[in-house]
């Protein structure tokens, strides 16, 4: 095989491993040993008309985002499903209010009506959320502008459905994908806490419930949005959490279903949003028990790219890939990613134990930079004990995927926390040290 073609193979491949994306292409999709996609889907179906909120909370790059697309296909049957990329959308989600998330999906529930039923709407749900002050509505553009900053999951613009009625019993996904002069949704400077009870809160619910009694007019069928792009809530996430799910109610007493993908410190501090309009639903990933599935993704995209993960990859190391990662997904995408830039660059048809070794030592190094003596301590007592010290830095290691999060053992309620495979060998190496005084 000459070097121009086995360059084309492993450039069609590394086009399929973006570790930051979910798949694009859904059918490369492969469903956890616990879908979380599942699990909300039955408790939506249960009473669709229940108007519920979910989170799914979870490690960042552990599937929140995939298993997002994947309820959003489950559901498209029985519910009119809206679907939100705010980071698509050009929304900061260290910044953006559970105000801001109100106006944003009133702002989509729109696209279910024909332009001249929903533009007077837009005029006075932008009058609302700008708290009547003229200059600051004027900057939000107008209707058309408005929407186009929207972007669903898939960016497949086809789906305006603004100009158009929709039909009775039509189970749509709707969205629209921002345009290509378009820079995003606009939104006004960060409002903090606006609290459901106050004149500025009351007002936009008022005008999102207008919106949805405008809908169910025409569809019957009950609508669920899904917000995807807050997992960059980092740094202040706790807090920012706190204030978008806990101080104020303006997202849980909405008139529609909701599936939203929160922030990783859900998983790593405690919060009362169970039982306070919301239903938190865990995304563990694939490991430790479910690496069979995580190796099927991994050889998914080879076939994708028309490879073969038994001829073009040595015995073996997709395996040792899907069990260095830990089950995070990333991380798996992220290994097979660098051994495959090596392959192209050796211009060898098959991605041998050398590569994948190279591929995991590029993760493994990428994973312990900037790691303080701080952060060691906080590792070792994971390494220890699998629970999490109370420590600052703690958060943010699992933030960062230095810790990993597993289900609870049979008989606890207590999530299990773990150390990276790839950090193990040094964090021994430490205690070791400690324990010979050397």
């Amino acid at each position: 095989m000459n070097s121009a073609l086995i360059e084309q193979r492993w450039r069609a491949l590394h086009q399929r491993l973006r570790p930051e994306m979910p798949p694009l292409d859904m059918n490369l999709y492969v469903k956890p040993g616990r879908s979380c996609a599942d699990a909300v889907a039955r408790d939506f179906l249960v009473d669709p008309s229940a108007c519920s909120k979910f989170l799914l909370v979870g490690a960042k790059g552990g599937g929140k985002s995939t298993e997002l697309r994947a309820l959003s296909a489950k559901l498209r049957d029985n519910a009119t499903v809206i679907e939100i990329d705010l980071d698509q959308s050009g929304v900061t989600a260290a910044s953006v209010s559970a105000y801001d998330l109100l106006y944003i999906s009133a702002l989509a529930l729109l696209q279910l009506l024909p332009s001249q039923d929903a533009a007077p709407l837009f005029d006075e749900l932008s009058s609302r959320y700008s708290g009547g002050n003229a200059n600051k509505k004027e900057g939000l553009g107008d209707f058309k502008t408005a929407l186009e900053g929207i972007a669903n999951f898939a960016g497949a613009a086809s789906l305006v459905a603004s100009t158009a009625g929709l039909a009775t019993g039509v189970a749509p996904i709707i969205g629209l994908a921002a345009s290509a002069g378009s820079h995003g949704i606009r939104l006004l400077e960060s409002s903090g806490v606006v609290p459901e009870s106050s004149p500025q809160g009351r007002g936009l619910q008022e005008i999102a419930d207008k919106i949805v009694r405008a809908v169910r007019k025409r569809d019957e069928l009950p609508i669920c949005v899904l917000i995807d792009g807050l997992e960059k809530m980092n740094g202040e996430a706790g807090e920012r959490f706190r204030q978008v799910f806990e101080q104020t109610r303006l997202l849980a007493d909405t008139g529609w279903s909701a599936v939203i993908a929160a922030p990783p410190s859900t998983l790593t501090e405690t919060s009362s949003v169970d039982g306070r309009g919301f239903y938190t639903k865990p995304v563990w990933g694939f490991g430790p028990d479910d690496l069979e599935a995580l190796h099927r993704l991994l050889e998914f995209r080879f076939k994708d790219a028309q490879l073969d993960p038994v001829r073009d990859v040595v015995a073996g190391g997709l395996e040792l890939i899907a069990e260095k990662s830990g089950g995070l997904p990333r991380h798996a995408i992220m290994m097979v990613r660098e051994a495959v830039i090596r392959a192209a660059v050796d211009k060898s048809q098959v991605l041998t134990k050398a590569h994948i070794d190279e591929g995991i030592d590029a993760v493994a190094q990428s994973l312990g930079r900037g790691l303080t003596a701080e952060h060691i301590q906080v590792l070792e007592f994971v390494a220890k004990t699998k629970k999490l010290p109370k420590a600052e830095k703690a958060g943010t290691l699992f933030a960062d995927g230095r810790i990993l999060a597993y289900p609870p053992a049979p008989g606890s309620a207590l999530t299990r926390f773990s150390v990276h495979p790839l950090l193990v060998a040094d964090i021994a190496t430490a205690l070791e040290t400690e324990r010979d005084g050397t």
